[in-house]
């Protein structure tokens, strides 16, 4: 029932993070931060979730650029969040897919 409350509590942040951070309030970019602590309550519930957001960190490489100059000033949270998507697993994969590929074409 905590899991569950907890993974409500984090799309709620998610949301409102996705809907203020456009809008023009006097302060800009005021949705970034329950966008990430949304993110990061989700990351530490969810499997999927997380890969989903190591997937988007490998795909954009400035998600992963900008979340990489945030870490040193997040919060405790948030900084756990980013070392734990970090897309380091999906690019060795990708490099080993590579190389497995020229294997089969050396093959030929």
């Amino acid at each position: 029932m905590r899991k569950l409350l907890l993974m409500a509590f984090g799309w709620c942040l998610v949301a409102i993070g996705i809907v203020l951070t456009p809008a023009p309030v006097p302060i800009p970019l005021i949705g970034v931060l329950p966008l990430l602590i949304g993110c990061a309550i989700l990351t530490t519930h969810s499997k999927n979730f997380r890969r989903m957001m190591q997937r988007i960190r490998h795909r954009f490489g400035w998600i992963s650029r900008w979340l990489e100059r945030v870490l040193h000033r997040a919060p405790l949270l948030v900084k756990v969040m980013i070392r734990r998507t970090r897309p380091l697993a999906l690019l060795r994969q990708a490099r080993m897919r590579q190389a497995q590929m020229r294997e089969r074409r050396n093959a030929i």
